[in-house]
């Protein structure tokens, strides 16, 4: 088992283990032990503007039977968590304000418009991913990276638990560039997915993303006004039961 950790639009991540570490403890859940920590660094691709490779079909995957049971399941569990409380930003013109703030990032802008730079990013990430079983934790524009990634995995990766956090992907540009990816989401290789979204967070706008990507469960925090940090994220409660979770159901699917 191994954790993963896909950060945002630059690799300054702050200590995400240690925040890891808090979020299971306030979730009553034990730390981390045996498992191995690696964080995917894709932002030399990023940043670079010559940055390119050929793009690739996107090629049919299993679906898991079992999808839709284990996600009601794991909605269960994360109950607490997924009334969406009302947010300051529902009362701002959200989509202006993530072009105009978007105007002023030409890495993402390239990313966006470019399939070429995303599979850049893309191979990047999978030099570096491990194989086997995985927690793959993704912060910001980290998330859109890990949508793009989880339809393209090896063969020999299971992905236990996707949990993504300030995730920019409810706005109508992000789902206008992954549109190309409905209806692919490899629910044989990834076994639940938890979206987690503070209400005070300026990327997220406080708004979910399973309406738009219906495999996703939103969970939800009060995490402070402006709070878009990883480690704030992390050091949550919602975050250590997802975690926690994942990493106790991988364990009994290992016992003999």
């Amino acid at each position: 088992m191994s954790l993963v950790f896909i950060h945002g639009r630059f690799a300054d991540s702050g200590d995400w283990v240690g925040a890891i570490e808090e979020g299971l403890a306030k979730a009553d859940n034990d730390p981390l032990s045996d498992i191995g920590v690696t964080e995917l660094d894709y932002s030399d691709v990023l940043h670079d503007v010559l940055a390119s490779m050929p793009e690739r079909d996107i090629e049919a995957t299993p679906r898991g039977a079992g999808f839709a049971h284990h996600q009601r399941m794991v909605r269960l569990s994360m109950h607490p968590f997924t009334n969406r409380p009302r947010s300051p930003y529902d009362f701002f013109p959200k989509e202006l304000v993530t072009r105009f703030l978007m105007s002023r990032m030409p890495e993402i802008q390239r990313y966006r418009a470019q399939p070429e730079v995303r599979a850049a990013v893309r191979a990047r990430c999978l030099e570096q991913l491990p194989k086997g079983d995985l927690i793959i934790v993704a912060h910001s524009l980290g998330a859109v990276v890990a949508y793009d990634l989880m339809h393209f995995l090896p063969k020999d990766t299971h992905v236990e638990l996707l949990l993504t956090i300030g995730s920019p992907m409810a706005r109508r540009g992000w789902r206008e560039t992954l549109s190309e990816f409905r209806g692919h989401f490899p629910t044989g290789t990834v076994s639940t997915w938890v979206n987690l979204v503070n209400n005070g967070d300026w990327v997220t706008a406080g708004d979910g993303i399973h309406l738009w990507y219906h495999q996703a469960i939103d969970v939800y925090a009060s995490l402070g006004m402006g709070m878009h940090g990883e480690t704030h994220y992390l050091a949550s409660e919602p975050a250590g039961v997802a975690i926690g979770a994942a990493i106790s159901r991988a364990q009994v699917r290992q016992q003999p």
